[in-house]
């Protein structure tokens, strides 16, 4: 939805009564008769696709794994509190890594930290440690029990116990289109990442590809620069009493070299849980056989001038955008791609062995992380994202790719401000492409360009496929009722190309319909003027396919329509020469705004991350073996841009922060951009954060904004995570907020933020000289559409000058207010430019919110017991003068009856798919709407059934509103303030206890029957009154008294009160959960 729509409230928990709701025989019918249950069929007809993902579950009815947080500070806090730990080592003319693992007082502090984690997993028993995490955090991981997990919880050592689900690694030819090899150009300047280490976060690495060796030995001996790692050295398989050691891989075939100067591998965890397949190709050792962590590393540090090649043909050459700086790669994804005979994923990386790769690789000294893999949206204290903040400290840059869920808003993965999100945009130039061989009526061939897509089946793997041209019908091809089925023509196109147009529905449905016609390859033109794509989205096929231009597409349709035969073939041998268009951010890049605070702006920056040609394996899990570089789009490209950007930063300025180096990228930036998937719109913000990177620039920003492991643990304090920022500091959050700012917007940022204005807020920065000389800079300011700033500088007597002298810092400040012009709910973007006296510019975007003033502090929920029919809260008035209310319940539970749901064998849903119960009613506006599952109405024991709540809008897609997929099967979904519309639940059938397979016999999938209930509350029921003071005083608390008659003893009641102010303004809605 969009945030000028209509917005509803999604309560994630009433604190109270929910977790206990009395289930009666006797569920209210009324309201099930008022509300007319819509079944699937019904549902579907209507069905215009669906937006927004749903976060994968990882499987916890058994033993899973976890991540175990001991109270204490990591390694890096230890060494920063002694004194062994400084923001930067100017003693180091090449490095910015200041930790030292190794030191006698470190090395004792580490040896006590895992003594002190063994003690915690041998009090608990049947305990065995995966990974120790003692550099960037305190803990350990393991495969658990419900039963070990609880034990855990109530340790008086641990902190917290956290879930280590499964994820993906988020899937060059670039440095000229960046700048870099003309007038203040790093490479052209001789700033080539000399020095510098770059460890990368991934699926490995192919050591003897060109990119990453040193035949004629021209790198000098990594020791020298204070490296103390190790090459092919890894944790599995781990299955007996070394559990945790370290193990030599079995690979003896891998080497290392100057410039690939480690190589770690951490599977511990994925061996454990899913094993890993050296049968069908994988490798016991660092070597990569994916393909994506060999292409990361050759983006960010690969040796220059490397000849590429491309299914024989001859492509071009390539360089890293740091190619002088060394490689240590540490593997930690698994099983490339992998789906199990039962048809279950098996790929990818957890965050566990991922943790253990982070702590390794700060101990081993490298100076830049890049991690192209996904991540939590939401949390800033996971596991992941409190070892980057200890990278940080220690001095280590990291840079983490933003995603590929979009254009879909607040999807960025990992949204921490020590970290650097980059979003993917495209590049200007040229790119070797797959062509496809088009024969009119037995002409001779002639070749058009042909770009494979990312659903479909590679054709590297499936070989060359030729065959007639069959245009489809419809055109468009897309589902009918929600579903796929043949094409209209099925019986010509089967044995055939499908030519589909474009257009209206999904790439993979599409897809899906060419494959179920029997074709054997689908081919899609463009519409609309768009540009060409690899077919990205959801689903993957058996049948290969691309895309090709709207003039071709457009060529080949006529000439069918009149009746000529045309002959092609595809194959992953054919090329041609495509002209890529630059400056457009990817469709697929993921979007903000920042789903852990709207303080804060991200993505951070984007680079490019569409066709980018770098290194790969030759030993590939699946598809051909022998290739030594490929093409490949994702923010997981973007991201090591940014890495070797750093890593030529540090190069030059080896005593500046991580901090100081996101901001040099950041302020930099340009912005003049537009958005792939809306044709000619231009990006913003939450599309760029800063902009496109512009790495000369970035060598000379003038200012910088710093910002210290003190000012993030401000922000957690902020964001109320009080016992992680305890945990890293020793320090309350009380303690914290003496010296330190905890409002999220006033972090020294380079970008501005606030998720809520309502009146007017003061942010404040300092920015840091980095030119060595006095300079002054004058501002512009680019006010956010109908929001008044004004600026101050501090300490100044001219407020237009912001005056700084070398190498020392200046602040000032700018205030925000709405005016009568304000917008309210929607973002609204502008920039604050300071042009110093020597021509450099320092850009920051801004992000403002804009909200309706609020005069009544309105609580969100209220969960209650009745006595003798009555209740009563307080509710804080902020002004004096009249108030009013309106309520609408309170309203029983109903239920539709009995649903079924089946097992489903991925346990990952989607919507409208078999075996998940479903239905939906319309709604006209409403003030709470709740559906609840309840273990007591399920009818076989030990089930995990989740729930999943999506709003259907006239003509518009179904868009995901609520989740509810805890452990076990009580569920809760609670929206106030929702717009009409249809509103449709499903009930996925996660986990339920069935029979045991029989070898050999098809897996009998289990069902269960579940009896949803429903609460509805649009309007005040007789039964119920509501009543408060008319009068509000300044700083007073109102007495909101509920009186009720004749309710139902036993059964939870539902309704809602909205708040008025003296203008008659909606202040908010308090959901109410009464209990008579």
């Amino acid at each position: 939805m969009s945030s000028g729509g209509a917005k509803m409230k999604f309560k994630k928990s009433i604190i109270g009564l929910v977790v206990s709701i009395a289930v009666t025989s006797g569920l209210a019918t009324a309201n099930a008769n008022e509300y007319q249950k819509l079944d699937r069929s019904a549902l579907l007809l209507e069905s215009k696709g669906v937006v927004g993902s749903v976060p994968a579950k990882t499987n916890k009815s058994g033993p899973a794994p976890y991540i175990v947080q001991l109270n204490g500070g990591s390694g890096v806090n230890h060494a920063e509190r002694i004194g062994e730990l400084t923001s930067s080592n100017p003693g180091a003319v090449q490095a910015n890594n200041s930790y030292n693992s190794v030191s006698p007082r470190m090395a004792a502090y580490t040896a006590a930290m895992k003594a002190k984690q063994e003690k915690v997993a041998q009090a608990i028993s049947g305990i065995e440690i995966v990974h120790n995490f003692v550099h960037t955090f305190n803990g350990f991981s393991a495969v658990l029990t419900n039963a070990q997990v609880n034990a855990l919880r109530n340790h008086p050592d641990v902190l917290a116990v956290h879930d280590d689900e499964i994820q993906k690694p988020a899937t060059s030819n670039t440095p000229e289109f960046l700048g870099l090899n003309s007038g203040e150009g790093q490479h052209v300047n001789g700033l080539l990442g000399e020095g510098v280490i770059v460890g990368v976060v991934d699926s490995g690495i192919a050591p003897d590809n060109l990119s990453f060796t040193d035949p004629d030995f021209l790198y000098g001996d990594p020791a020298d620069l204070g490296w103390n790692g190790v090459c092919n050295v890894g944790d599995v398989p781990v299955r007996d009493e070394s559990f945790g050691a370290e193990f030599d891989g079995a690979d003896p075939d891998f080497s290392c070299n100057n410039k690939l100067i480690g190589a770690r591998f951490f599977g511990g965890t994925f061996d454990a849980v899913y094993g890993i397949q050296t049968d069908l190709g994988e490798f016991l050792s660092a070597r990569d056989a994916d393909g994506h962590g060999s292409h990361t590393a050759g983006t960010a540090a690969g040796n220059a001038g490397v000849p590429a090649k491309i299914s024989g043909n001859d492509v071009g050459t390539i360089s890293g955008i740091a190619p002088r700086a060394r490689v240590a790669a540490y593997k930690v994804c698994w099983n490339s791609g992998y789906v199990s005979p039962a048809g279950n994923s098996e790929a990818g990386c957890f965050p566990s062995d991922s943790m253990a790769s982070i702590d390794a690789a700060v101990a081993d000294g490298v100076d830049v992380i890049n991690y192209s893999i996904s991540g939590s949206r939401t949390s800033l204290v996971g596991a992941v994202p409190i070892a980057m903040l200890n990278a940080a400290e220690a001095g280590v840059f990291v840079a983490v790719s933003a995603g590929n869920s979009g254009p879909t808003s607040v999807t960025v993965g990992t949204p921490a401000p020590w970290i650097t999100s980059v979003a993917a945009s495209t590049y200007d130039g040229t790119s070797a492409v797959n062509a496809m061989e088009v024969s009119y009526s037995g002409t001779p061939a002639d070749n058009i360009v042909f770009v494979e897509g990312a659903i479909t089946a590679p054709l590297s793997t499936t070989g060359d496929v030729a065959g007639s041209l069959v245009l489809a019908e419809p055109l468009l091809g897309c589902f009918e009722a929600g579903e796929s089925s043949p094409l209209d023509n099925a019986a010509e196109i089967d044995g055939n190309i499908a030519l589909i147009s474009r257009g209206t529905c999904a790439f993979s449905e599409k897809v899906a319909r060419a494959q179920d016609s029997g074709a054997t390859a689908v081919v899609i033109y463009s519409a609309g003027g768009r540009p060409v794509t690899a077919l990205g989205g959801d689903g993957s096929f058996d049948i290969p396919g691309g895309m090709v231009s709207e003039l071709d597409g457009g060529v080949l349709n006529a000439a069918l329509t009149e009746g000529a035969d045309i002959s092609v073939r595809l194959s992953s041998s054919i090329f041609g020469e495509q002209v890529e268009q630059g400056n457009l951010i990817a469709g697929f890049s993921s979007r903000g705004p920042n789903g852990s605070t709207l303080d804060i702006i991200k993505p951070d920056i984007t680079a490019p991350g569409v066709r980018i040609l770098a290194a790969t394996t030759d030993t590939l899990f699946q598809g051909v073996q022998g290739g030594t570089q490929a093409y490949l789009s994702g923010t997981s490209m973007s991201s090591p841009h940014i890495a070797g950007m750093a890593a030529l930063l540090v190069q030059e300025h080896p005593t500046w922060t991580p901090a100081q180096i996101k901001s040099a990228l950041m302020t930099s930036a340009r912005q003049n951009l537009t958005r792939q998937e809306d044709d000619g719109v231009a990006a913003d913000p939450f599309d760029f954060g800063s902009g496109h990177a512009v790495p000369p620039s970035a060598r000379t920003p003038g200012l910088t904004y710093n910002a210290t492991i003190d000012d993030y643990l401000g922000l957690l304090c902020g964001l109320g995570e009080d016992a992680a920022v305890l945990s890293q500091s020793g320090l309350s959050c009380a303690d914290v907020a003496t010296t330190i700012s905890t409002d999220p917007s006033q972090l020294n940022y380079p970008s501005f933020a606030i998720g809520e204005l309502s009146e007017s807020e003061t942010i404040f920065r300092t920015v840091t000289d980095v030119s060595g000389i006095n300079s002054s800079y004058t501002y512009t300011i680019e006010a956010p559409a109908g929001i008044s700033a004004t600026v101050v500088i501090e300490n100044s007597d001219d407020d237009n000058i912001l005056e700084v002298a070398a190498n020392s810092t200046a602040s000032y400040s700018i205030t925000f207010e709405v005016t009568e012009n304000t917008v309210f709910n929607e973002w609204a973007f502008g920039a604050i430019t300071f042009t110093g006296d020597n021509g450099i510019e320092v850009r920051s975007p801004i992000a403002i919110f804009p909200v309706p003033e609020i005069s009544i502090n309105v609580p969100e929920s209220i969960s209650t017991s009745l006595r003798r029919g009555r209740a009563s809260f307080p509710v804080e008035m902020l002004y004096s003068g009249t108030t009013s209310l309106d309520y609408a319940g309170l309203e029983a539970p109903f239920s539709f009856g009995n649903e079924t749901v089946q097992q489903d064998p991925d346990q990952s849903f989607e919507l409208f798919e078999a075996g998940t119960a479903i239905y939906g009613y319309n709604l006209p506006d409403t003030k709470v709407l709740r559906v609840s599952l309840r273990e007591e109405l399920i009818d076989v024991e030990g089930t995990d059934l989740d729930l999943y709540l999506h709003y259907r809008a006239p003509g518009e897609p179904d868009v995901l509103v609520g989740t509810s997929a805890a452990s076990g099967s009580n569920e809760d979904i609670i929206l106030s303030d929702v717009p009409a519309g249809l509103y449709i639940v499903s009930v996925h059938g996660w986990f339920i206890p069935g029979p045991e397979p029989v070898e050999g016999e098809e897996p009998v999938l289990a069902t269960a029957n579940v009896t949803p209930l429903n609460w509805v509350a649009v309007g005040a029921q007789s039964s119920t009154r509501i009543r408060g003071s008319r009068r509000a005083i300044d700083g007073r608390f109102n007495n909101i008294r509920i009186t009720t008659r004749g309710l139902e003893p036993g059964t939870l009641y539902m309704g809602g009160v909205t708040f008025f102010n003296e203008e008659g303004e909606a202040q908010g809605t308090t959901v109410l959960e009464v209990q008579p």
